[in-house]
């Protein structure tokens, strides 16, 4: 089966460059026309099923690109969520690391664990994945979620600590239920990336 793990469009948190974690920020003008062009790439597959993260950047992400590919049912998955950053939420990086310049090594109080966001990703992940062995999906999460995610899957050469995610990036992914291991084809492809590599033969 085939997986697409997009990133949610931008909001005014992003450009702020705030951390967003589990706060309820929604998509400005600029992210809902990023959904809109993300869906546009994507329009030539059929997706099963659209999953999404509750928080409404993701779900208005997921809610437009269904409306470009053939109106596939958006579905709630809550393990699907961003991190929750806890006390830092809502600081810029630059403050954030001001707060903290010792992190990892002192957690800010109330984030969820690193070990503990990469396991429920994982599992959210892959429970999608079996509940469609022949078709393909789209899921849309967010950046440290996703990030967890693609460093488990590539065994460290891309995710945290590494990539950089673009708003409505897409990583593209195959699920061997069988050996229960995922294969990564690409990450981080804005959707202008994707559409040579959809075309090409």
């Amino acid at each position: 089966m085939n997986l697409y793990l997009i990133r949610h469009g931008q909001t005014d948190w992003n450009i702020e460059k705030k951390m967003q974690g589990t706060e309820d920020i929604p998509l400005n003008n600029t992210g809902k026309e990023q959904a809109a062009f993300c869906a546009k790439a994507l329009s030539s597959i059929s997706f099963e099923a659209i999953y999404t993260s509750p928080l409404s950047r993701a779900i208005e992400t997921a809610e437009i690109i269904s409306s470009y590919v053939c109106h596939p049912p958006v579905r709630i998955e809550p393990n699907l969520k961003e991190r929750d950053f806890g006390e830092i939420s809502g600081l810029t990086y630059q403050e954030f690391h001001q707060a903290f310049p010792d992190y990892p090594n002192t957690l800010p109080c109330g984030m969820e664990l690193y070990h503990d966001l990469s396991a429920r990703i994982y599992r959210a992940v892959e429970t999608c994945a079996k509940n469609h062995p022949n078709s393909s999906i789209l899921l849309v999460s967010h950046g440290a979620a996703i990030n967890s995610f693609l460093y488990t899957v590539s065994g460290g050469i891309c995710g945290s600590g590494i990539t950089t995610l673009k708003n409505v990036c897409i990583s593209h992914f195959s699920y061997y239920s069988h050996q229960k291991q995922f294969f990564l084809h690409y990450h981080n492809f804005s959707p202008k990336d994707f559409l040579p590599y959809l075309i090409s033969p």
